[in-house]
């Protein structure tokens, strides 16, 4: 990464921010709404990472959920400008950290075969693949899904 990041968990203040990193990163991004409920639901884990310098906006978020003793990644959005740079990385192994310690035993996810940057950013997070789903997306896309351990 170029510049080092900071990663903390969400606050009801990065809200308006989250909402603009899910219109740069998705095609059909969470409403406000559901981004509100992640942040207020017992369960839902939301980190946030900001740039090291004073008034940086967030340059990234992932949000996990979590229940039974597994966790399940639902997001991970870099900013444009920031991709490239590891902060996914960062992002997603920051909150595989904070799940174990949690107690949380494994964690899985579901990513488009076609989406190359997020399966090595999960590769290398020793994430496998455990099985498929059918037509998970709006537009009739499959989603591999992949699991790991913690």
């Amino acid at each position: 990464m170029s510049r080092p990041a900071i990663v903390r968990e969400a606050l009801a203040a990065d809200l308006p921010r989250l909402v603009e990193l899910e219109a740069m990163a998705f095609t059909e991004p969470w409403p406000e709404a559901l981004l509100v409920g992640e942040m207020a639901f017992a369960g839902s884990l939301l980190l946030v990472a900001e740039g090291a310098a004073a008034g940086e906006p967030l340059r990234g978020y992932a949000c996990f959920r979590q229940g039974g003793g597994e966790a399940e990644l639902l997001r991970v959005a870099v900013e444009p400008a920031a991709r490239g740079q590891g902060l996914a990385r960062q992002l997603v192994a920051a909150g595989l950290d904070r799940l174990r310690a949690a107690g949380v035993a494994s964690c899985h996810l579901e990513v488009r075969p076609a989406n190359q940057s997020a399966l090595a950013v999960y590769r290398a997070l020793d994430f496998e693949p455990c099985g498929r789903r059918r037509a998970y997306y709006r537009d009739g896309s499959d989603a591999l899904v992949l699991r790991r351990d913690l």
